[in-house]
């Protein structure tokens, strides 16, 4: 037995034998056949604990902490047993829900809570099966819920969403893609999550506002939002890409990152926002990061995650080429061949027009998004070097060696053109702030110093080759 499963014991009996002290000389009837008799074995029934009626061990048990339980939960298979059968009991369930109550607002302390509670839930149920081990956490976080509802319907709403989502993570830490699969399963027949999706992709977004939010938050704080590692993502996105096609599935991206408007509301039209790619910064990273990561997806095509890209760009409608541009350079980061071959689609289509100006405002915003903390939380770090790289590639892409002299000869022009419109659009702000004192425009000065600094970038990276 491990030194800390010994404290655990030792603290243990000292309670035990603090409780019976207490007790004195009062009378008490020792029952020897209480529900939870089943489950001691005989090692455990004769021993002091083993004694003792059920509700005075679930008092006891109520003194421990989560990670002692979880420590204890594993000295034996009888007491395991034990203390699976309290924590299916409503006073275990109401310890969580005033452990929820008492930090409503502190998303770490809720997340601190949740882990221990799914350590020790996924501890008790590691005998059963996965059937057995899924319904024991629903019931639980079901009973938790109905609680904190409850309790708090004279005052503020909690949202244990977060609280359900962080246990659920906690409990199937180390599942394989199989039993992953049971999980998601699990959760959607309860819920009704493939309903939705269908519902969802079947209409047009912003339709069916409460369905989008009910999604949004379900995926997210369930699947998404507390995975470990890219690879789990992965595998949940995964799990709803087999549902629906690629072009649905750049529909369910959009609708889980992008950003909420002051209504509460799924902000659809942020990427026809000039400025967008100052405001909402960390909603392009998260959709760039979430697009890299498709590749980890089991027996998903490079291919695919070239289609999901293409679809983004089309929903809900054409994308204004700044903010679309501003999907593009956090992305070649994680993925700079999926970027590559974006650029080749779209000179093999015809779109080179598109394609110029795209890598043209890709210079041009790309001071902004160099060091960003959002990307850097996300794990994407934009250097000036590894932007210079991404026009390199597209320039010299062996796909396009024929028309390289084209592209080269577009992309100085897009620079050119973008350069002229911001210097006519500083002019257009100068001369109105000579007629109006209070007209404090410095959008479209930043506009031109950067696509200067743009132009200058591109003589570099094309002198260089």
């Amino acid at each position: 037995m491990s030194d800390k499963m010994q404290a655990t014991a030792r603290g243990l009996k000292h309670t035990l034998e603090t409780i019976m002290s207490k007790m004195g000389n009062k009378k008490r009837k020792v029952t020897t056949e209480i529900p939870i008799d089943q489950y001691l074995a005989p090692d455990l029934k004769d021993s002091l604990f083993g004694k003792l009626t059920e509700d005075l061990m679930f008092k006891i048990l109520c003194c421990v902490s989560l990670d002692d339980l979880s420590q204890m939960s594993m000295a034996s298979k009888a007491l395991g047993k034990v203390i699976y059968v309290y924590t299916m009991g409503e006073p275990f369930a109401m310890r969580v829900a005033r452990l929820l109550m008492h930090h409503p607002t502190s998303n770490q302390l809720i997340f601190e809570h949740s882990f221990r509670v799914g350590q020790l839930l996924k501890r008790t149920s590691f005998l059963f099966t996965v059937d057995v081990r899924l319904k024991y956490f629903y019931n639980h976080t079901q009973n938790v819920q109905h609680l904190v509802e409850k309790e708090s319907a004279n005052s503020f709403a909690i949202d244990t969403l977060p609280f359900v989502g962080s246990v659920l993570q906690s409990f199937i830490a180390g599942w394989d893609e199989g039993e992953c699969y049971k999980v998601f399963t699990f959760m959607s027949d309860r819920l009704f999550l493939y309903r939705s999706i269908s519902r969802f992709v079947s209409d047009l977004p912003g339709t069916d506002l409460d369905n989008e939010l009910f999604l949004r938050r379900n995926l997210r704080y369930l699947f998404l939002d507390r995975s470990v590692t890219d690879y789990d993502k992965a595998i949940w996105i995964g799990f709803i890409s087999n549902q629906i096609g690629t072009a649905q599935l750049a529909n369910v991206l959009l609708l889980l990152y992008a950003p909420i408007d002051t209504d509460g509301k799924i902000d659809w039209h942020f990427a026809f926002h000039v400025r967008a790619f100052e405001h909402h910064t960390s909603v392009f990273m998260k959709l760039a990061k979430i697009i890299g990561i498709l590749q980890l997806i089991p027996n998903w095509s490079p291919f695919f995650s070239l289609e999901v890209l293409v679809w983004i760009s089309n929903v809900p409608n054409c994308w204004l080429l700044r903010s679309f541009s501003s999907i593009l350079l956090p992305l070649s980061c994680v993925d700079m061949n999926l970027v590559v071959d974006y650029f080749a689609v779209l000179y093999k289509s015809d779109k080179a027009p598109t394609a110029s100006l795209l890598m043209a405002l890709t210079l041009m915003i790309s001071p902004h998004f160099t060091n960003h903390s959002a990307g850097v939380r996300n794990g994407i770090v934009i250097e000036r070097s590894w932007v210079h790289q991404l026009i390199s590639k597209i320039v010299n892409n062996p796909k396009l060696s024929i028309e390289r002299y084209a592209i080269v000869k577009q992309l100085w022009e897009a620079v050119l053109n973008l350069a002229d419109d911001f210097a006519n659009a500083v002019i257009q702000v100068e001369n109105a702030e000579e007629d109006l004192d209070d007209v404090n425009n410095t959008d479209a000065i930043d506009d031109f110093n950067d696509m200067m600094d743009a132009w200058k970038d591109l003589t570099v990276i094309l002198m260089s080759k």
